[in-house]
């Protein structure tokens, strides 16, 4: 029977970390628990200012829009509120009754001076 002898134990032995990050800068700095928690809750704040600076730039933008949209919304108001205004000066009633045709008079009588043209004279 044959026997396998480990003499410095295996390789996995050596911590994960340890042997991902096995570079000369790193060799020097102890990875511990309190490393790791102080890196996770750096990282989690990093996460949360990236998502707050975009989900910001997309609020503004919601609120811009809604802000626009009350505005179109006014605007069209006011538009109806013109035609309405402006369909009550167009009826007949209301060019009969204005001062304007009430001083009008009727010319006694009409003469062409050209048979094609509009041009007249009395």
């Amino acid at each position: 029977m044959s026997q396998l002898i480990l003499e410095k134990g295996a390789k996995y032995n050596k911590g994960f970390v340890k042997r991902i990050l096995d570079l000369r800068i790193l060799r020097g700095i102890e990875v511990g628990p309190y490393f790791l928690i102080v890196s996770l809750v750096v990282f989690v704040g990093l996460l949360t200012m990236t998502t707050l600076v975009f989900s910001t730039s997309e609020v503004t933008k919601g609120y811009t829009l809604n802000k626009l949209d009350s505005e179109q919304q006014e605007l069209v108001k006011l538009r109806e509120i013109k035609d309405m205004q402006l369909s009550q000066v167009r009826a007949l009633d209301s060019i009969k009754s204005s001062s304007k045709v009430a001083g009008m008079v009727r010319p006694n009588q009409v003469a062409f001076i050209h048979g094609d043209t509009v041009l007249v004279s009395r």
